[in-house]
């Protein structure tokens, strides 16, 4: 053994002095748990790493302890502030006692931890997914697709062991208004470091089948802020950007929401709720056909109030113009007749005054001819006197017929020969097709009338 060599111990205790006199008081270190177990004494052992920035290449490791005493204070203050548990992944500022032990090598001894810092790391690392998604412009893509207005084929990513699964099959299967829904559930991990792809197999096992359902659900129980992590996945936000289906989220969270919740058509507090939603889905569409069939209801019942209040006026306005076309029809007889009684008048006077002349003429220039032929005037005479008599007995035969023709269409006379006229709901009857069974027809006579029940009709 040379003289200037030293032995394991020798050396470790030269380290360990030097470790101590270097780190006399606790330090505050940035690093990320990569493992972390509890043993039953209630001690916690951790491994920590430090990573590249540009390639998640490991630069630094060692290994860390939080005694009991120490993580029964730290661990619930952390849980409290952040609502996170301590688990792997997390990035976390602690304060820690570098310590090193000639047998077991060096290791830090955890004294206190920054909740904050660990905050801040998630919410960072949540806002530079959000920033990339919408510059790659796909953060909206899922709420721009159209909820069906009736869904009804439900596919459901969920535990099949969670309660989170069991209250949104209760919820919508037992609906007060007994709606029916199809479900089919598709299996998958939702928390975990397997959580993300296990749901992300899901949703592509639901595109396979895409025409089968109206809309997918993703449910998930309440639990620490930290078991939920797997919703702010960047593979996993991205899937359900890209998905062709709406995506209602049910995730039972309490504080910030989750990405996922951020990029879904839809998202609520609870499976519970999730399932409600659905429910008022269907009520809202049921509440809509209420509304429209309410709409024709009334519609309707004014259309056919219109229209009778239009075929009683055109009923009005018929008899209206029957009587005036018959007073002027009337009026135009009674002045035909006139002016056939002064035209007969006219033509007597005419050939009176012209026979006068003659005969004046007559006695005048041809005395001689007139004893000769006053036989053959006088017969002349009587001629054209019976001429004239059957001319006027003719017009006035005429006048007479124009009388009776017009008294024989009155409505009373038509009446008296037999005639009736027929109404139904305040419409003249006209065609059998105009009735049926089970209307009242009023019948009206030249003397009275009647009301009859239509047992059977024809409509020619």
């Amino acid at each position: 053994m040379k003289p200037d060599s030293l032995s394991l111990s020798q050396l470790n205790l030269r380290i360990k002095s030097a470790i101590n006199s270097a780190f006399s008081d606790p330090v505050w270190v940035v690093a990320e748990i990569s493992e972390m177990r509890l043993n039953n004494s209630g001690h916690c052992y951790l491994e920590l790493i430090e990573k590249s920035e540009t390639n998640d290449q490991i630069l630094a490791k060692i290994k860390a302890t939080i005694w009991a005493f120490t993580f029964r204070m730290l661990s619930p203050y952390f849980e409290t502030t952040t609502g996170y548990r301590l688990a792997s992944g997390l990035k976390v500022l602690i304060r820690v006692q570098p310590e090193f032990h000639e047998v077991y090598g060096i290791s830090l001894i955890v004294k206190d931890i920054d909740p904050s810092y660990t905050l801040g790391d998630l919410a960072r690392k949540k806002q530079e997914i959000l920033r990339r998604l919408k510059s790659e412009g796909v953060i909206d893509m899922n709420r721009m697709l159209t909820l069906p207005q009736v869904p009804q084929r439900i596919a459901v990513i969920s535990s099949e062991t969670a309660a989170g699964y069991g209250d949104f099959m209760d919820t919508l299967n037992n609906n007060s208004n007994g709606y029916y829904f199809h479900t089919r559930l598709f299996p998958a991990q939702v928390q975990g470091d397997k959580a993300a792809e296990s749901i992300i197999l899901s949703l592509e096992k639901i595109y396979d089948r895409e025409d089968e359902f109206d809309v997918v659900v993703i449910i998930r129980g309440g639990g620490a802020q930290s078991e939920l992590e797997c919703f702010n996945n960047y593979d996993l936000v991205y899937h359900i950007t890209q998905f062709p289906l709406p995506v209602i989220s049910g995730i039972g969270h309490e504080r910030d929401e989750t990405i996922t919740d951020l990029v879904a058509h839809t998202s609520v507090k609870t499976p519970t709720a999730a399932a409600e939603f659905l429910v008022d889905c269907l009520f809202e569409f049921d509440s809509m056909l209420e509304t429209l069939k309410d709409d024709i209801v009334s519609l309707a019942g004014k259309r056919i109030t219109d229209e009778k209040d239009r075929l009683f006026q055109l009923s009005q306005n018929t008899v209206y113009l029957v009587n005036q076309t018959l007073n002027e029809e009337n009026s135009q007889l009674i002045a035909t007749r006139k002016r056939l009684g002064l035209i007969a008048v006219q033509y007597t006077n005419r050939k009176n005054d012209s026979l006068a002349g003659y005969a004046h003429r007559m006695h005048f220039d041809c005395a001689s001819h007139l004893k000769t032929q006053s036989a053959s005037v006088n017969q002349l005479f009587a001629r054209m006197q019976r001429s004239l008599a059957n001319t006027l007995k003719s017009k006035q035969e005429q006048l007479l017929a124009f009388e009776k023709n017009l008294d024989y269409l009155r409505p009373e006379k038509v009446l008296m020969r037999g005639y009736s006229i027929s109404s139904s709901g305040g419409k003249l009857v006209k065609s059998g097709s105009d009735l049926k069974e089970g209307d009242e027809l009023a019948t009206r006579f030249h003397k009275g009338s009647s009301l009859s029940i239509v047992t059977k009709t024809k409509s020619s």
